[in-house]
């Protein structure tokens, strides 16, 4: 006799992402492990940019799975995310709609950022196993990740990893042509062509010191299979718009520095890693919602030695303890590009615009993280 069906999982598949493996491993890995365990799972193969993003609009049918899964990276969630952001029940689906990652991108930063909390080591094999442990096991457990609100030129985002403009941005973008060769290692390759040739960038950088005013950020775990997501809608609160962390009456209460001048780097994250190397920000956290902002300006460099020490830091965490880094803990940021030719950076995504602004807000998605 056939067993009862535990829920259902809405997949969305990437076969361009990284080294171009996920249908593969849906095939041979995923895909069986989820039949076994009595996981039904409906499967959407990405075609291009923005696909997910369509389907996520659109789809009148998402309160009937206990999840969606991604096999891909970062670029994937941070559409899938803004998808939902377009529909009148964002703010309802956001935390009641958990997210499964499974790492076939180049860039997994959140997946590693929840699996650390774990104690997982972060190399490729063993962030890849227990992924596909989690992802398909019926004990799944999701917990709450905190959710950005982005505003550019012309759009407003949903975020959850990192901003950067500078150094680290050019070196994720222009080793994109390595994807494919390279996987994670492009990363690697780049940093060293950089810093090389060194460039800087004028630019106006606005933020506003992270106070706690009385929120308590926290985190919220269950049973991905539990619930189906429209029952979690059902329980959870009336929730329709961005709920800041600086509300209109307080938001000017905490210190606000201004810095116009030219710069290396500029690189805010939001979780602990961005990669499977060292973390970025190591005392980050999943569900806190303060954004860890560190900067370097070219007065304050050496040599071209100086930036390719802060590159290699970054694997053993010291990077944030060198003299010319600065670092700052804040609850919003502004930054306003001066110069052309350089890329701004959100989730991994370049978005075009000179402006973006970045504000913490009590908002969460959920994220698989851990078995019962």
């Amino acid at each position: 006799m056939q067993e009862t069906c535990r829920g259902s999982l809405l997949v969305f598949l990437n076969p361009h992402s990284g080294k171009g493996k996920s249908l593969e491993t849906f095939a041979h890995t995923v895909g069986p492990k989820l039949d076994r365990n009595s996981i039904r799972y409906e499967v959407v193969i990405t075609t291009g940019p923005n696909h997910a993003r369509n389907v996520l609009m659109t789809k009148t049918d998402l309160e009937k799975f206990n999840g969606v899964l991604i096999l891909s990276g970062d670029g994937l969630v941070f559409e899938a995310l803004n998808g939902i952001l377009c529909r009148d029940d964002a703010f309802r689906i956001f935390p009641s709609l958990p997210i499964g990652i499974v790492p076939s991108g180049s860039g997994n930063g959140l997946l590693c950022s929840v699996l650390s909390k774990y104690g997982t080591k972060m190399t490729e094999k063993s962030v890849m196993d227990r992924a596909l442990e989690i992802a398909t096991s019926p004990a799944a457990r999701a917990e709450s990740v905190a959710l950005y609100s982005v505003k550019t030129d012309n759009e407003t985002f949903a975020a959850f990893l990192s901003i950067g403009w500078g150094l680290m941005a050019d070196i994720d973008i222009e080793s994109e042509k390595w994807r494919k060769s390279l996987g994670a290692h492009r990363f690697t390759v780049g940093g060293f062509i950089r810093s090389c040739n060194l460039r800087s960038y004028k630019g106006r950088l606005t933020y506003r010191i992270y106070e706690q005013k009385g929120f308590e950020p926290s985190s919220n775990v269950f049973g991905v299979y539990d619930k189906t997501t429209g029952q979690r809608m059902e329980e959870s609160e009336d929730i329709d718009t961005w709920q800041l962390h600086d509300s209109p009456e307080d938001s000017t209460s905490s210190e606000e520095v201004v810095i116009e001048d030219d710069f290396i780097n500029v690189y805010a994250v939001t979780l602990s890693h961005i990669a499977s190397d060292g973390p970025f920000a190591p005392s980050a956290k999943l569900e806190d919602n303060r954004i860890h902002l560190s900067y370097i300006l070219w007065k304050d460099i050496g040599t071209r030695v100086d930036i390719a020490k802060f590159l290699l830091a970054i694997e053993n965490q010291t990077h944030l303890d060198l003299p010319f880094v600065k670092r700052v803990e804040v609850s919003s940021m502004k930054l306003e590009v001066l110069s052309d030719g350089s890329y701004v950076v959100l989730d991994g995504e370049v978005v075009e615009t000179k402006t973006i602004q970045v504000s913490a807000t009590r908002n969460n998605i959920c994220v698989f993280s851990s078995t019962a």
